[in-house]
């Protein structure tokens, strides 16, 4: 018995909701989408590191990735949708390997050390290791107005994520907003340092680089309990 098909406003068929999507190749139909939008990304990444934002039409995404330009639309409405999906996916694999690493430091017992040496060892890493990713998340989307609206949500959560632990880590009490500042100035100072690296503006090896942030860290995070504390009982 066929499948009852409607045609929604573009004039795609679509399938009823009582009739599942026919798996093709071993892949459902989302898996497929999930592939396309998956493969539109990779595509963008490369794209906005070789040719920066201002160069990109969906015209020369859809080319690069192999697709047709309908599968655009599939997932994203517009490029700066797209930019921002990037943006998102960087950030997600930053974050995820940055507390992967600070939890496995915890759990084999690092002192405050080597728990921001460990930690900013596999951060910075990911960074250096591809260096599409600090530019392409950092510089060049900066012209596109939603892409650099994640980017900065993304550098805030990470900073709060960051003050979230330091005050859990230092067993603090009571609200102390010098972790706000302190979390913000590590978080954004880094990111300006690792680019000025990038760029050969600082003379390190990449080894000395991870170790004095590291250094840093500790240096302001610590400083920041202390004058955390001294403020408590007057506030």
């Amino acid at each position: 018995m066929p499948s009852d098909t409607r045609a929604n406003p573009k004039g795609n068929a679509m399938q009823s909701d009582a009739v599942p999507a026919r798996a093709y190749q071993g892949a459902s139909a989302k898996e497929r989408a999930r592939g396309r939008r998956q493969r539109l990304l990779d595509a963008a990444f490369v794209m906005l590191a070789d040719d920066g934002w201002r160069q990109m039409t969906i015209d020369k995404l859809c080319r690069h990735a192999g697709l047709n330009k309908r599968y655009f639309y599939e997932s994203f409405a517009t490029l700066d949708d797209l930019a921002a999906a990037v943006v998102d996916d960087i950030c997600e694999q930053l974050v995820a390997i940055a507390f992967d690493a600070a939890r496995r430091a915890n759990e084999a017992g690092r002192n405050v050390n080597e728990l921001a040496h460990e930690t900013l060892d596999v951060v910075v890493g990911f960074l250096l290791d591809d260096p599409r990713r600090a530019r392409v998340l950092f510089t060049e989307v900066s012209d596109s107005p939603r892409a650099a609206a994640h980017r900065k949500n993304a550098i805030k959560g990470l900073a709060s994520a960051l003050a979230a632990y330091g005050h859990e880590h230092h067993q603090a009490s009571g609200a102390h907003p010098v972790a706000d500042v302190a979390s913000a100035l590590l978080v954004g100072g880094s990111i300006e340092v690792i680019l000025s690296w990038l760029d050969g503006g600082v003379a390190l090896t990449r080894q000395a680089l991870i170790e004095d942030l590291a250094a840093l860290w500790v240096c302001v995070g610590e400083g920041a309990v202390l004058a955390g504390k001294a403020r408590a009982p007057q506030e």
